[in-house]
């Protein structure tokens, strides 16, 4: 970004803006899955329906979203490194294969080892974007922060920057986003706003949770953009409610007024009319118009749909439909098999790749994709010896590379392991993907076991310790302390 500017709007004038600014998406193509599209632009992988045209224009806001927000809304550690995949479908194959209720226009999901958007590809992108965005900055506030952040702000912030505009290589943050609705007839009291947790009703409630979303974004918006002197009582009192103060307690020690004094300064911001609106100027120009752009075959885009609704974790029947469809289409091919084979060894189901495995274990580090599913698969169906050395094989050459997939590193890792290979190898392996994905506590714990071997117990200990800082499980938080001052990794003081 090169340059930051405030600006004044009316709120009801901004309300029509992000309407009026509204990005129609052209029609999605009509035939099944016979006119799919793919292009990479940052840490986005688009799988688009759309046309040529359709599809770089949503690039292009994904990659403005990356170059400036994405960068902009960590807190501490990096944003994990790799990849979202954005899936544009068709009405009918959103709504067959992937929405899990009726009238939904996108959605976003974090996996493993990367995280999933799906959008109905015949809906407004701006409208969608919304909401994915949303769930988004969630995942960039549990990847980068380890604070824990109460739900009126969690909720006010997604939905402050969530609701960014782009025009003219300008990025604008602070309009009233796409569906979020205000009603006086149903204030919630910031004393109320300030108290309600994810079990209430406010939050919960379907007939209660626009409000509380609406108030969330307006207090966010009030404490952030449209008055400095409250940046720094904000912060303090967020810091004391992660450490755990009654919130009561933690509003009196860092604001100078009570609470009806904030709820009168937030009446009087909303009835007002006017907001700050935060205008980046983007540092390099979106040009996308000559990214390179993949056309899909029929069965490409068939065996994307089978690992999109098995990642979903959609019914059998239907990623057996799929699966079966891309495989009659492309017999014998090795991608599909791959995936086959892996979501049949998920489900405990026998497998047969032997011919893959003999391929794939003299090294390469071609198709990365399929050397994972076809590792993956493996590991969950055999998992001796035998076939853990041949993983160490497929993926050999592809976890040596400067920048391995994550998942090819800890599958790698989990192999070595099983096979007693030499600790410092591990270590060797998985150091850099612990700095790409600081809050993976999968590498976290490999780490500290491959120290432990190696009777390295400082850095045992603190594999251990970062585990206890970043991990939103309380009970993969305890595991960590016990081994962290367990006697095996304290350090022996002679008498």
């Amino acid at each position: 970004m090169a340059g930051m500017q405030t600006v004044l709007r009316r709120l009801r004038a901004s309300t029509l803006i992000a309407v009026a600014g509204t990005l129609l998406l052209p029609s999605a193509a009509s035939a099944d899955r016979s006119d799919w599209r793919e292009m990479t632009v940052g840490h986005f992988e688009l799988f688009s329906t759309l046309s040529d045209a359709g599809t770089r224009d949503v690039a292009r806001q994904l990659q403005a979203f990356e170059q400036t927000l994405g960068q902009m809304l960590q807190t501490g550690d990096r944003l994990p490194d790799s990849l979202t995949r954005v899936y544009l479908l068709s009405d009918r194959d959103f709504n067959k294969y992937a929405a899990f209720r009726p009238g939904l226009g996108g959605f976003f999901t974090e996996l493993p080892f990367g995280n999933v958007m799906v959008i109905d590809a015949g809906k407004s992108f701006d409208f969608v974007r919304v909401t994915i965005f949303h769930e988004f900055i969630h995942y960039i506030q549990r990847s980068t922060s380890t604070q824990t952040l109460p739900p009126w702000f969690v909720e006010g912030y997604a939905e402050l920057f969530s609701g960014y505009s782009l025009y003219d290589q300008k990025l604008y943050i602070g309009n009233l986003p796409t569906g979020v609705g205000l009603r006086r007839d149903r204030w919630i009291p910031v004393s109320r706003l300030l108290a309600v947790q994810k079990r209430d009703p406010e939050y919960q409630a379907e007939h209660l949770a626009p409000q509380f979303y609406g108030e969330s974004w307006a207090l966010v918006h009030l404490l952030l953009f449209d008055d400095p002197a409250l940046d720094a009582p904000t912060r303090r009192y967020l810091q004391l409610m992660d450490e755990g103060f009654p919130e009561p307690e933690a509003f009196a020690n860092s604001f100078p007024f009570d609470k009806a004094a904030l709820d009168n300064r937030l009446r009087h911001f909303l009835g007002h009319g006017l907001i700050h609106v935060r205008v980046f100027a983007l540092r390099d120009t979106l040009v996308l118009d000559q990214a390179p752009l993949r056309r899909l075959s029929a069965a490409q885009a068939d065996t994307e749909m089978t690992r999109l609704t098995w990642e979903l974790n959609r019914p059998k029947d239907i990623v057996a439909e799929l699966g079966a469809k891309a495989l009659a289409e492309r017999p014998g091919d090795r991608a599909v098999r791959a995936l086959l084979a892996r979501i049949a060894a998920n489900r405990g189901e026998p497998i047969a790749i032997e011919d893959l495995v003999a391929t794939l274990s003299t090294g390469g580090v071609d198709d990365p994709q399929e050397r994972v599913d076809v590792a993956a698969a493996m590991m969950r169906a055999q998992n001796d010896e035998k076939s853990c050395s041949q993983v160490m094989a497929v993926l050999g050459d592809l976890v040596r590379q400067d920048e391995p997939a994550v998942e090819a590193a800890e599958l790698w890792a989990a192999a070595a392991a099983r096979t007693n290979a030499d600790p410092a190898a591990i270590v060797a392996v998985l150091t850099p993907v612990r700095i790409r994905v600081p809050h993976d506590t999968y590498v976290l714990k490999a780490l500290g076991r491959a120290f432990a071997a190696m009777g390295d117990k400082a850095k045992a200990r603190d594999a251990y310790n970062q585990i206890i800082l970043v991990s939103h499980v309380p009970e993969e938080r305890h595991w960590a302390q016990r081994l962290a001052d367990s006697p095996q990794l304290q350090d022996s003081h002679s008498p």
